[in-house]
């Protein structure tokens, strides 16, 4: 770590003079801090003392104690006159030490003292420095303190006029990353047209590619599982689509899909091997492909639905399984918020799917939809949602949905101001041996593309609640996405008592709007082997953080954690990033007819 992190975050600001009480009482905090270090190290004594040649014709000292790990390091200039020394604290149980940094004027005055602070995982949480003139009056200084837990920081700097520190604006990230995000950007018809036209013809090349791999692929297992993915809420008379998946695990916990798993008697070589050589039948529908959308109408008496496998070319060989779709029924869940109204998620996962929602035909081959030019695979689809999958080379960040639907009601094109995040364990998947640490580091990338007017409280999908409570059971909506959502479940029954409400007072209004600017994204990293590993500060083998806007005010959300191993083998840790935020309304535009 750099000497001052926070010289990268301020630009430098002129200092006036102080009265000598202030100085006096800043200069005796100074030095019992000093005297505190120095008697936490005349109880630790060094065990020995290691000295180098500085290059400049001084020397370095270095200090080490019983554990033989640095506790004091001197540099001393070529007059024999100490001119930096940096204390180091170990703290029980923390895995790096406490820092202070204290430099000297040739008259051996202190000119400057600088600690950096961690938490017991190895999180910065603050900087704090002092800076003197030959005379010993503080001149500057600043405070920097660091939430891990939430990301935010605050900064201080030292105020002659009030000698003091005062509270000032953290400056953007280091990374620049940081900042205000931009408002999203509205499209015009012709330029969404571009878009997905642009899409389309990608969607070819990587249909000819996906082909072409098929073919050069290793001769697989006779018979494999594969997983029929449908969205989780169907109705009677309804018309769905799903799509056939030879890694059902994927979407094993995403409660936004129900998975059926089906044993198919793949052949070991050929076309057979895989799902492109094989076809989908049901009762009344056209056989389609296995490797493509597949679509019926939910049966309207009973919850049964026969099924078949079948070999292209060999009718012979298939296979038949039947669906119950009975605990797939459910009400209508509104959240389309008007018959010709879509919304997307505000932030859309990568790995995750994408909820949109709408008035759609059920379809999914009447539903295209892209990322910036990236086609996006619709992953399932029912009358009011379609849910996407992100393509693979999708960055974090802004990156607008374009979605074209035709369906009873029209055709019709819509751009979406997404934003997709992306979490991800770096240092994840590493040997470790019993009793050693390691530190990954759990991050989340690109929330910090959100806008203000995107940060508003919500529930959307109706199945983030769900999964949250699953991971932590009793777990509640944050209080402004409660209300809305409470709000939104009265009007699906019909009752308009709270809307008569904020008519006649417009001042509530204006108050619920301010509280759905709490809206937030909850960050859980899980511990998959309690057997083999243990999370640093988790409790029942969990994090848990709730992030705001400001905790990526300097970009990427990113967490220290300490794993330390119990047994010999490689670390795995899962992360689940549910964002309660409300959706985002799309642009919409009704297609116009070619001639």
């Amino acid at each position: 770590m750099s000497q001052s992190k926070f010289f990268n975050l301020r630009s430098k600001r002129d200092s006036s003079p102080r009265n000598r009480r202030a100085l006096v009482s800043s200069l005796l905090h100074a030095f019992a801090a000093l005297a505190l270090l120095a008697l936490g190290a005349a109880m630790g004594a060094a065990q020995h003392t290691v000295v180098e040649k500085n290059g400049v014709g001084g020397k370095i000292e270095t200090d080490y104690n019983a554990a033989d790990k640095a506790s004091e390091m001197r540099t001393i200039g070529a007059d024999g006159k100490l001119q930096q020394k940096v204390d180091y604290e170990y703290l029980p149980g923390y895995h790096v030490p406490q820092q202070t940094d204290t430099t000297y004027w040739p008259s051996g005055r202190v000119r400057k003292v600088a600690r950096n602070s961690y938490d017991a995982s190895a999180n910065f949480t603050e900087e704090f420095i002092q800076v003197f003139d030959e005379s010993g009056k503080q001149i500057g200084g600043h405070r920097l303190t660091h939430d891990p837990w939430t990301g935010t920081y605050r900064c201080a700097e030292w105020n002659a006029a009030a000698e003091d520190y005062r509270a000032v604006a953290c400056p953007s990230g280091e990374e620049g990353g940081g900042g205000e995000a931009e408002e999203p950007k509205k499209f015009t018809y012709d330029e969404v047209i571009k878009h997905l036209d642009a899409a389309r013809k990608n969607a070819q090349r990587e249909q000819q590619n996906t082909g072409r791999a098929r073919a050069e692929e290793s001769p697989a297992a006779k018979e494999r599982m594969v997983g029929m993915v449908l969205p989780a809420q169907v109705h009677p008379g309804e018309r769905v689509s799903g799509t056939v998946v030879e890694n059902p695990d994927r979407y094993s916990e995403m409660p936004e899909v129900a998975v059926t798993r089906i044993a198919v008697p793949f052949e070991a070589t050929g076309e057979a091997s895989g799902l492109s050589g094989w076809r989908f039948e049901t009762e009344g529908e056209e056989a389609r492909p296995a490797d493509g959308p597949i679509t019926f109408v939910v049966p309207r008496r009973g919850s049964k639905l026969k099924i078949t496998f079948r070999q292209a070319g060999n009718q012979d060989r298939s296979v038949t399984q039947t669906l119950d779709l009975s605990a797939n029924f459910g009400r209508p869940t509104q959240e389309a918020r008007g018959a010709n109204s879509f919304h997307v998620a505000a932030l859309c996962l990568k790995g995750e799917l994408c909820a949109v929602s709408g008035s759609f035909g059920g379809d999914s081959r009447k539903t295209f939809a892209a990322f910036e030019d990236r086609p996006a695979t619709i992953v399932a689809e029912n009358s009011e949602t379609a849910y996407l999958s992100i393509p693979e080379l999708t960055e974090p960040g802004a990156r607008p949905l374009f979605l074209s639907e035709t369906s009873a009601d029209g055709a019709k094109v819509v751009a979406f101001p997404v934003v997709v995040g992306m979490f991800f364990i770096r240092n994840i998947g590493r040997e470790v041996q019993a009793g050693e640490s390691l530190i990954t580091f759990p991050t989340l990338d690109g929330p910090g593309d959100l806008p203000d007017s995107a940060w508003l409280a919500g529930n959307f999908p109706a199945t983030n609640l769900e999964r949250a409570q699953q991971l932590i059971p009793g777990f509640q909506l944050p209080k402004a996405s409660r209300e809305a959502h409470e709000e939104r479940e009265a009007h699906e029954e019909g009752d308009s008592k709270e809307k008569r409400k904020i008519e006649e007072n417009p001042a509530k209004e204006n108050s619920k709007e301010e509280k759905k600017e709490e809206g937030e994204i909850l960050l859980v990293v899980k511990n998959v082997m309690p057997d083999q590993i243990s999370l640093r500060s988790s409790k029942n083998e969990m994090l848990v953080f709730h992030l705001s806007d400001e905790s990526f005010r300097r970009g990427e959300f990113k967490y220290d954690l300490l794993i330390e191993a119990k047994k010999a083998g490689k670390v795995q840790v899962k992360g689940y990033v549910i964002p309660f935020l409300a959706p985002i309304a799309g642009q919409e535009f009704n297609a116009k007819v070619a001639h």
